[in-house]
């Protein structure tokens, strides 16, 4: 008994410390301490490697705050043009924050899948952007809002997505980050990307690698064909019926769609 007494004290101050540091620190405790100084193995970091702000001699000023990480080109680049800031150049910046949100609004969360499943967090995904969706061994589309459709917010079985239309996806249409929401869906069959503006060769080439395998239906119609879009369409092997714009006058994709139903005799397509 008397030598694990013993132990006990001679642990006591390492357990205090492994505790101390163990412990979240709150920001005023971080800031209290300072910045430590940043070793590279073992040794001081070079000075001329640091950020000029953060270099011995450099003035600071309240502006710093722009800089303290590194200097942002969105921000140098607004207050480069404040002397000539005009009506049309305040349009420009906030049609592009418009398309940098909603780009943000469509990524892919794996929150959101980690709770629900890939197929529930699709449904949720795609039905809250005005898009129908089909599950599995039922002819009924699903559509409506969030504040109407009876979607479980928890992840429940049985729950298979096996068609989904994104003819009235909102703003614009669904870009090549949305598109990653459609990976796992493993009973998808049926898609149709109708009049999605967004989506090109990239959106297509990510569709071909996460639902090559199922997908026996495709309306690409209105979207930005392109040859490469046509190299996609070779990689979907269960491809049985598309549906794409008619190529007119454009040899490259005539000869590419040539070259299609060559590789691809029994794939049938629909040039409108």
């Amino acid at each position: 008994m008397s030598l694990t007494l013993r132990h006990l004290r001679l642990y006591r101050p390492v357990y205090a410390i492994g505790r101390q540091y163990s412990e979240d620190k709150t920001r005023y405790q971080i800031l209290e301490e300072g910045q430590k100084p940043k070793l590279v193995h073992g040794k001081p970091y070079a000075e001329w490697r640091k950020p000029w702000i953060q270099r011995d001699g450099e003035f600071r000023s309240k502006l710093s705050v722009f800089v303290e990480k590194n200097p942002s080109p969105d921000i140098l680049n607004f207050m480069s043009k404040l002397p000539n800031l005009t009506t049309q150049a305040i349009k420009d910046w906030w049609t592009d924050m418009k398309e940098l949100q909603e780009i943000e609004n469509q990524r892919y969360l794996p929150k959101r899948v980690a709770t629900l499943g890939s197929n529930l967090a699709a449904a949720h995904f795609f039905t809250f952007r005005k898009c129908s969706i089909r599950l599995k061994d039922s002819k009924r589309w699903i559509s409506g809002d969030a504040t109407t459709l009876d979607l479980p917010d928890r992840y429940v079985n049985g729950y298979f997505i096996e068609a989904i239309d994104c003819t009235n996806f909102f703003h614009g249409g669904i870009r090549y980050e949305g598109l990653q929401n459609l990976s796992n869906l493993k009973f998808l069959k049926w898609l149709s990307l109708r009049n999605n503006k967004h989506v090109d060769v990239w959106g297509l080439d990510r569709v071909a690698g996460q639902n090559g395998d199922s997908l026996e239906f495709l309306d690409i119609s209105g979207c930005q064909l392109c040859v490469g879009c046509i190299f996609a369409l070779v990689r979907m092997h269960a491809l049985k019926y598309v549906v794409l714009t008619d190529p007119g006058d454009n040899l490259n994709l005539q000869a590419a769609l040539s070259m299609l139903e060559q590789e691809r005799p029994d794939l049938m397509i629909n040039a409108i």
